[in-house]
């Protein structure tokens, strides 16, 4: 809807816009008479460039307009709209993280864990009154955050920012699924706001078995109300070698075994589908990295209640819009 900060000066701008028409052709039937007292018009006519009635009468209208948008100008046009926004319960968020070597390994771009905590802060930024926690994990888990913050740019995204592949060469080599899962449960704060974890690994466990895995979290879980989502990532279709890059960021080689062997990394989403069932939690697999937002973006959503509706006005000045019109409107006149 169009109003003007200034709505009672409008009838003023009509009005002299209008007397400007009026006199613009008062004006052209004076030079008409001019014209014809100072000889035969049909001969002037013919040998001038003086514009017929029509075409006076389209000019007048064109600089009275224009004076008319350029007036309105001044009273700070605006263009009001109205929708619903929707006030949603606000979650408590923990993603877990894994940082094992083998999440450098380059089948996803830039590699797997790169991508990962590029899509984490992409969610992160359009999250609204959610707190989040991070954990991470190798042969061992961490958390890095004492409990989930609604403090995304100064605390959460900062930590992130931290989780590099320095810190990947730092801890103990490994994926232990099982500790990160448990801790991660703890990091939850005791409030009544839906919970929601989020893990992200390519699923290679290498230190407790499938079932240790298992029994540790399904006796936890009976015990709290948590969304589980566990994320794979990587080509399950072909393994990839591990880069070690040099200080410029070139390739300087592959990680390799004790023997020599370069070591080849291939997610495993048998084992995360069975653990996420055990769980009863869901599993979702992105070969390639380019579906992890849609990913994100399904779980928040569908954990997100609705309990208010508010109108929400926005107004924003048109003023650009008219004085883009009144110029049209001058080059108009000029043509004509």
């Amino acid at each position: 809807m169009l109003f003007f900060n200034y709505e009672e000066y409008k009838i003023v701008v009509y009005a002299v816009s209008g007397l400007i028409f009026l006199l613009y052709l008062f004006l052209y039937r004076r030079k008409a008479a001019w014209l014809k007292a100072f000889g035969q018009k049909s001969f002037i006519n013919r040998f001038s460039r003086i514009p017929k009635i029509y075409r006076n009468i389209l000019k007048g209208m064109s600089i009275s307009a224009a004076c008319c948008v350029l007036s309105l100008v001044v009273l700070q046009p605006k263009w009001q709209t109205t929708h619903d926004q929707y006030e949603k319960e606000g979650l408590e968020i923990v993603f877990v993280l894994d940082v094992s070597i083998s999440m450098l390994a380059e089948d996803v771009k830039p590699n797997r864990l790169q991508r990962a905590k590029m899509e984490i802060a992409n969610l992160v930024h359009g999250l609204e009154e959610d707190r989040v926690g991070l954990v991470v994990f190798a042969a061992r888990a961490f958390s890095l955050l004492p409990y989930p913050t609604n403090d995304y740019d100064r605390v959460f995204l900062r930590i992130l920012n931290m989780v590099n592949e320095n810190y990947v060469r730092f801890v103990p080599y490994g994926t232990n699924i099982g500790n990160a899962f448990i801790l991660a449960m703890n990091s939850f704060s005791k409030d009544k706001a839906k919970k929601v974890m989020i893990l992200l690994t390519d699923g290679e466990e290498q230190i407790i078995t499938r079932s240790q895995v298992a029994e540790a979290v399904k006796l936890l879980l009976e015990r709290r109300d948590i969304a589980i989502y566990v994320v794979g990532i990587g080509d399950t279709k072909k393994a990839s070698p591990i880069p070690r890059r040099d200080k410029d960021g070139n390739i300087a080689g592959y990680e390799v075994t004790e023997d020599g062997e370069t070591i080849y990394t291939k997610p495993n989403p048998a084992f995360l589908r069975e653990i996420a069932d055990v769980v009863g939690g869901t599993y979702q697999h992105d070969a390639t990295g380019d579906e992890l937002k849609h990913i994100f973006g399904q779980v928040i959503e569908k954990h997100k209640n609705i309990i208010g509706v508010e109108k929400k006005t926005i107004i924003r000045d048109v003023s650009q819009y008219f004085l883009g019109g009144a110029l049209a409107l001058l080059a108009l006149y000029f043509i004509l």
